[in-house]
């Protein structure tokens, strides 16, 4: 997928008082398709990541942001079946919606993008115009296994293998909905499917390894998973974990992931996230729970995968004991 696209700034008065010049940059997109990401854009037909790279109009970017930046950073764009286009300029977040085009691609022949945004700035508003072109066609000289094909044998990590091949997630994430599959790598590197651990009741958690809560809940889990396997119930905790604060839709190296893991004793999976997290759990806990995205957030499946509930932050483990205890005795 390529693309070349021209966005133009235009400051009202107010923002002009505050020293803003209306002015333009210029970025060119080139991207390869990307497997297993359908969490970032459930409505693409093609996703790709690639590199964004100025072509003109750094200093009008930098005035714009308030900050500096580099020459090429990574983006994602996505096209829709229906011709919608999907966009985001940081790594494995989710992408929003920015527009639709005429005419068709997939053939190489470019067609014409426009989108518009208005923003508040210095003192006054500014509008943020972009056109250009994009593109994709299939590049024959590169081919891409299959991301979702099955799995040679058992997990190395000796996970359970209960995937029932029937179960189907919506990424409108509701209360009773079947959480949509993921497969992400575990520490034993290997890709593993959420929904192998049908069966369990299992605890979805998203941590960074730089969060205080993230860590109280990691130094009780194996204490939680002792006191819910006593009383007969086959639990399980999936850690989510992403690259730090400051960086959370970023996967962690393999390090970070063995120093969690060994600092707490954890016998359960701890995944790579890939955004999973980050583009799931946000707009539910909001709508069940009023409550802003935060870490850790963590959800509760019952054993067909259906999503109990959910929450923010940590105290201590009795709210997920109670959850899942209310779940049983229904």
């Amino acid at each position: 997928m390529s693309a070349s696209v021209t966005w133009t700034l235009s400051y009202d008065s107010g923002a002009e008082a505050g020293g803003y010049t209306d002015c333009s940059y210029s970025r060119d997109y080139d991207g390869l398709q990307a497997q297993g990401f359908e969490h970032l854009c459930p409505d693409c037909a093609v996703i790709t990541r690639g590199d964004a790279t100025f072509t003109d109009g750094v200093d009008c970017f930098e005035a714009f942001t308030g900050s500096p930046t580099d020459a090429t950073r990574v983006e994602w764009w996505g096209v829709t079946a229906a011709g919608g286009l999907h966009r985001t300029g940081a790594d494995q977040a989710p992408m929003g919606e920015l527009t639709t085009f005429s005419g068709s691609s997939g053939d190489g022949s470019p067609v014409s993008v426009a989108w518009e945004s208005t923003y508040e700035i210095g003192g006054g508003n500014v509008t943020l115009s972009a056109a250009g072109t994009l593109s994709w066609e299939e590049d024959g000289d590169t081919i891409l296994t299959d991301f979702w094909g099955p799995r040679a044998g058992p997990y190395a990590c000796e996970w359970e293998c209960n995937d029932p091949g029937d179960l189907a997630g919506d990424y409108d994430l509701q209360t009773g909905d079947v959480m949509p599959n993921f497969r992400l790598q575990d520490q034993c590197g290997e890709w593993v499917d959420l929904h192998d651990f049908a069966g369990s009741y299992v605890v979805l958690d998203t941590s960074q390894f730089d969060c205080g809560p993230c860590r109280s809940m990691a130094q009780t889990e194996e204490a939680f998973l002792e006191e819910m396997r006593s009383r007969g119930v086959a639990v399980r905790v999936l850690t989510l974990m992403g690259d730090g604060l400051s960086d959370p839709y970023g996967t962690p190296d393999a390090s970070t992931v063995d120093w969690w893991i060994n600092e707490y004793g954890l016998t359960d999976p701890v995944l790579y996230d890939r955004g999973y997290a980050s583009a799931l759990f946000p707009q539910y806990i909001y709508d069940s729970t009023g409550e802003d995205f935060g870490y850790p957030a963590w959800l509760v499946l019952d054993p067909q995968m259906r999503v109990i509930s959910g929450n923010v932050g940590f105290s201590s483990w009795d709210a997920v004991i109670d959850i899942i205890e209310d779940d049983r005795a229904r």
